[in-house]
């Protein structure tokens, strides 16, 4: 078995490919072509942390995979990554272990995979001003799949933290010649993008209806319990939104159970699964004034595309 590092993952395996296999990975989830229990999530309280495993198994592409990955929203304070993970790759065909790698990068590469994914399904064709706000470790992310998939003629990005807005742009303008524009509320860039990412851990919804355009996509990939949620409920209740997996939106996806919760919406106004749109089986936008919003929790299929990847190129 292969030990493969964070740094061997980031510089192997481009943006653009995981983007096309993670696509490919929701539809097959949507068309029922894998095998995926629920994610087990155990909740650290005293330490605000939480620990999560998530296993999948994709006969098509010959992998299996059990992603262990830990969120700890203060670990900044500590001096270490808000998020660790592992990626634990096996032969299906025998259940022989062949990698073991560090899932940080692989982490980022998917959720950043997710959004591109939702963007060029989701947002409108000529979309051109970018927005995020949370600018830790994922954002970066973020903006390389944003990248791919779009054209950002501006990127503006804000993080309660400014500091942290600060470097992103400044690493943003070294490895992708992006020039992004560091916001003071986010507010502000909501009003002025086209394509709205959140990534972040907030507990209370912060994105507020009155601020959105006519025609704005949201890629909500931060919030992954009931309890965390960064939407309001009245913005996801009035929006098109489409999920990554239905049944994990269920259980985790605070943004929708809060507006379910309030009775501003049913379970039965969700659209689609993205995998039905990237399928063919459900629609995607259908014109340039509606509010699209993607609320993605993360699934273990995204992991198992990266996995493929990466027994393909370094498993050996």
């Amino acid at each position: 078995m292969r030990f493969v590092r964070d740094d061997e993952v980031a510089s192997a395996i481009p943006m653009r490919e995981v983007i096309d296999a993670v696509e490919r990975g929701f539809a097959l989830y949507s068309l029922r072509r894998v095998r995926m229990p629920q994610r087990v999530r155990t909740d650290v309280p005293e330490h605000n942390g939480a620990i999560l495993l998530m296993p999948c198994l994709v006969p098509e592409l010959e992998v299996y995979s059990v992603k262990y990955v830990t969120v700890y929203p203060d670990n900044p304070s500590r001096g270490l990554p808000t998020i660790f993970a592992a990626l634990l790759i096996s032969d299906p065909r025998t259940g022989e272990p062949k990698v073991l790698a560090e899932a940080r990068a692989a982490t980022g590469l998917r959720t950043g995979a997710a959004t591109a994914v939702s963007i060029k399904h989701l947002a409108r064709r000529d979309a051109e001003n970018l927005g995020i706000i949370g600018c830790g470790y994922q954002a970066r992310w973020q903006l390389r799949a944003a990248a791919e998939v779009m054209r950002c003629s501006a990127v503006r990005a804000y993080d309660v933290v400014r500091q942290r807005a600060e470097e992103l742009a400044s690493e943003a303008s070294r490895e992708l010649g992006l020039e992004v524009r560091v916001s003071d509320t986010a507010e502000e860039v909501v009003r002025r993008s086209d394509v709205v990412i959140t990534a972040t851990t907030s507990r209370t919804p912060f994105v507020k209806k009155q601020w959105v355009r006519p025609g704005t996509h949201f890629s909500a990939i931060g919030a992954f319990t009931p309890e965390m949620a960064e939407l309001e409920a009245e913005l996801v209740a009035s929006s098109k939104v489409y999920v990554d997996s239905l049944e994990a939106a269920k259980e985790e996806a605070g943004d929708i159970i809060q507006a379910v919760a309030k009775g501003l919406m049913r379970w039965e106004d969700v659209r689609a699964e993205i995998g039905e749109v990237v399928a063919g089986l459900k629609k995607g936008r259908e014109n340039d004034e509606e509010v699209t919003v993607f609320k993605s929790v993360g699934i273990a299929v995204q992991d198992a595309a990266v996995a493929a990847l990466i027994l393909r190129r370094l498993g050996e």
